[in-house]
């Protein structure tokens, strides 16, 4: 069966992850959601839709898939912020339907004529779906970054569903409560490291390094190559693969290839690929009132209906020693802060802030940047890339 993960209308609602990445590639728990896809398809011929300004990037990352394909067949579409699951895929059998969430498309079943119509009006990222028939059905879905930090216990769980526990005696020198919980898959875990999993699993992946006088609390996954350094806590998190971590780190989610090595707080955020967080740099995620936190995106003031909400920091960026950032912060891609104070709570793409002044980040500096970057962690700033993040620097 031919199955269609697509972006919506509503991309821009993940700002600043989504400027640079297609949803489906933001991470969710151990993998992306397009890894989660795949893995419930297996069986599947997978295409991708997408913005088409991310055509090139995508078809670079996900070589052996077809992007935007001009020839559309009878199949499954699904949206790629939900949450799905073996379960709820059953609810989409019924031929020529859409089916909806709270009035969102989140699926549809379509035969090639009613696909080949929509996608020539403008497809899902353009135009509603019409001509079918609509069925409400009951998945859970990710409307804004902070809904993935809210899933961030039911993604572990199910990550860890799968999972043999760890040996304890493979350990014989560090603190595991519940091991039962704990799932560490040729990582080094160092003695003195406390893994507690009372509260959730702790999902620790090949060729991690734990120094000792770590504290992780689950439930918590860190990633591929990644270091957590000495005196490190770690609670109720998602860290990607190769990223150097230090200090605090609660209720967040770093995409991967970012560090975050000295002291510092960074609590109910999400950070992108790439980001480096000076020494000091620290986040605030609830207001002194106790009041729901606000966040200023795309133009609209939206209420979060949560009292805890950090920062969401795109890829690219860097702060330095001793940053501060206020609660429910947006920085985009590409934009260094160097600031007395509290930057804007809002900073678009290649902002160059400095000491209260905010200019526009050279784009040739930025790239130059970006390739050393990439470069230590034996990875190409790609063509591809460079296009991109012009069209984000221009706009």
């Amino acid at each position: 069966m031919n199955l269609y993960v697509f972006e919506d209308q509503r991309f821009s609602d993940f700002f600043p992850i989504s400027s640079t990445r297609a949803v489906f590639d933001i991470r969710f728990g151990q993998s992306t959601f397009l890894e989660r896809i795949i893995k419930i398809f297996p069986e599947h011929s997978v295409s991708l839709i997408v913005r088409d300004e991310f055509k090139e990037l995508v078809s670079e990352l996900h070589a052996n898939i077809a992007v935007n394909p001009d020839n559309i067949e009878e199949g499954l579409w699904i949206s790629s912020s939900v949450i799905w699951t073996r379960e709820s895929v059953e609810l989409l059998s019924d031929k020529d339907t859409a089916f909806m969430k709270n009035d969102k498309l989140v699926a549809a079943n379509l035969s090639s004529s009613d696909a080949a119509r929509w996608i020539s009006n403008g497809g899902p990222l353009k135009s509603e779906l019409e001509s079918v028939k609509f069925k409400n059905i009951e998945v859970y879905q990710c409307n804004y970054l902070w809904d993935i930090i809210k899933f961030i216990n039911q993604s572990i769980n199910d990550d860890a569903s799968e999972l043999k526990p760890v040996d304890r005696l493979d350990y014989p020198h560090t603190n595991l409560i519940n091991p039962d919980k704990i799932f560490i898959n040729n990582a080094k875990v160092m003695p003195g490291a406390l893994i507690n999993a009372e509260k959730g699993p702790v999902i620790i992946d090949n060729n991690a390094v734990i120094y000792g006088q770590t504290y992780i609390e689950g439930p918590a996954f860190i990633g591929t190559d990644t270091v957590i350094k000495p005196l490190t806590k770690i609670v109720g998190s998602v860290i990607g693969k190769k990223c150097k971590i230090g200090g605090e780190v609660e209720s967040s989610v770093i995409q991967g290839y970012s560090n975050k090595v000295h002291d510092g707080h960074l609590g109910d955020s999400f950070l992108g690929e790439w980001v480096n967080l000076g020494a000091g740099t620290s986040n605030s995620n609830l207001k002194n009132n106790y009041s729901s936190v606000k966040i200023s995106l795309n133009e609209n003031l939206i209420d979060t209906n949560s009292l805890h909400i950090g920062c969401f920091i795109g890829d690219h960026v860097k702060t330095a020693i001793g940053t501060l950032i206020n609660t429910g912060t947006i920085i985009g891609a590409a934009s260094m802060i160097s600031t007395y104070g509290f930057p804007p709570v809002n900073l678009p793409p290649f902002s160059w802030y400095f000491n209260r002044k905010k200019e526009r980040m050279d784009f040739d500096k930025f790239v130059s940047t970006a390739q050393k970057s990439k470069s230590r962690r034996n990875k190409n700033f790609t063509k591809a890339e460079k296009r991109l993040y012009k069209k984000i620097s221009d706009y």
